[in-house]
């Protein structure tokens, strides 16, 4: 699949616009609407309360003028009233301006603010304007924006009756109303922070996007190199016991001679298949480790009686310079001694005379250096030699160093590679245990 890092970029971008798409709906349009009706509901709970009130008052009023009046009744009817008040996030945000018209025309005399709350000049004015140019009807609720306010604001009549027996009575108009600006203003601020936020985590997500898309593609580019050079590999050796068979079936060559040779290109071929499917295991976790207290120049001893053949058939020596004292590390021997001789045998096909394995300890660690007398590693495949897959100028297929170095990872270890005067130098470093 190509152009998986460009494809990841596209999904995180608009993944991310949609969700900043869905915060500034929320921020500029449910907010603000939810807001509007939690005023208009404050008001209508108090439009319903004033005018019980006033109801309240008339009826007292014609109680009081036929002498039956008791002031009990009053508060009794207004607890039942409260009793079903619901709580709003206006219901102290009410303030009242009074509109009542005056007798000559149809101005408004007395704008002034009534009740505990408070307001500006410009609200009343902005309200009160408003009020002069339209024709409101008490009980509407209605919205109005201007630059100074976001109003929620309702009219109502209050009528005080001064004498039952000639119906005298007071009117007076409010204009009641709710200023959200505040905190509509306040969501809608927010826009800025969200959008900085939102700048940020498409730069951050474009970052990881990218790099892991990159990693993706490496890994499809390895998986096809991989695929490429086990095949290779595969094949050279199924060639080479075709061709023996042939020869056998065919009577052109010597059959206990083929028989070595097939044999022999059989192990390498089952080497082949056996890194691969560590490789396999490491990746899945499956690959689990026998740990135990040893003497690690044992182990590598070990390996090196295990390639004598390869050492006599390639001229080549290995010579071990090793401290006298025991240096115990913690560890599976069988796939310690598989990482030692990946190592080695990678260093016998690129040395000339000798290898030297040197060992140095430290209070916490043991260091062991593979150092090959052979032209050293090429500047172009130094930074890849350990990466899996990676084949190099003449190298094999990539498998032997980089299982090596899984195991040694797996040992809590680590293992580098560089150039030293005349050859390449593997050291490894593993943790010394009392």
């Amino acid at each position: 699949m190509k152009h998986i890092k460009f494809r990841i970029l596209i999904i995180v971008w608009v993944s991310m616009i949609l969700l900043f798409l869905t915060f500034a709906y929320i921020l500029n349009i449910v907010l603000p609407t939810h807001f509007v009706n939690e005023a208009e509901d404050a008001l209508k709970y108090e439009l319903d309360y004033q005018n019980y009130m006033n109801e309240s008052q008339q009826q007292g009023q014609i109680y009081y003028d036929s002498g039956t009046y008791d002031d009990s009744d009053d508060s009794t009817l207004a607890q039942e009233f409260e009793s079903g008040y619901q709580d709003s996030y206006f219901s102290s945000d009410i303030y009242y301006i009074d509109i009542t018209p005056s007798v000559e025309g149809g101005s408004t005399e007395n704008n002034t603010v009534v009740g505990s709350n408070s307001t500006s000049l410009k609200s009343t004015s902005e309200l009160t304007e408003y009020a002069k140019k339209h024709d409101l009807t008490d009980g509407d609720i209605h919205t109005l924006q201007t630059e100074n306010g976001y109003y929620i604001f309702t009219s109502y009549e209050e009528v005080y009756v001064t004498d039952t027996w000639t119906e005298d009575s007071i009117r007076t108009r409010y204009l009641m109303y709710i200023n959200i600006d505040h905190i509509v203003k306040y969501t809608r601020s927010l826009n800025w922070l969200i959008s900085a936020i939102f700048l940020c985590c498409v730069a951050v997500m474009s970052v990881i996007g990218y790099r892991l898309g990159v990693k993706i593609e490496d890994s499809q580019k390895t998986q096809r190199r991989f695929f490429q050079n086990s095949s290779h590999e595969l094949k050279t050796p199924l060639m080479a016991i075709q061709g023996y068979a042939e020869g056998i079936e065919m009577n052109l060559v010597d059959p206990q001679n083929a028989a070595g040779i097939i044999m022999q290109e059989t192990e390498r071929m089952t080497g082949l298949v056996e890194e691969i499917l560590s490789v396999s295991k490491i990746d899945s976790r499956g690959f689990k480790l026998d740990l135990v207290k040893l003497d690690i120049k044992e182990v590598l001893y070990d390996c090196f009686r295990s390639l004598d053949a390869v050492q006599q058939m390639n001229g080549i020596s290995i010579v071990p310079e090793f401290p006298d004292e025991v240096i115990t590390v913690k560890c599976d021997e069988y796939q310690m001694a598989r990482a030692f001789r990946n190592i080695i045998v990678n260093g016998l096909k690129y040395s000339k005379k000798k290898i030297t394995v040197v060992i140095e300890t430290n209070p916490k660690y043991v260091y062991i250096r593979f150092k090959d007398d052979g032209k050293g590693i090429d500047r172009d495949d130094i930074e890849h030699i350990f990466d899996r897959f990676y084949k190099g100028s003449d190298g094999g297929t990539g498998i032997g160093l980089s299982l090596a170095k899984e195991i040694i990872h797996l040992h809590k270890g680590t293992v580098t590679a560089y150039n030293y005067l005349d050859g390449a130098v593997f050291e490894v470093k593993l943790p010394i245990v009392d």
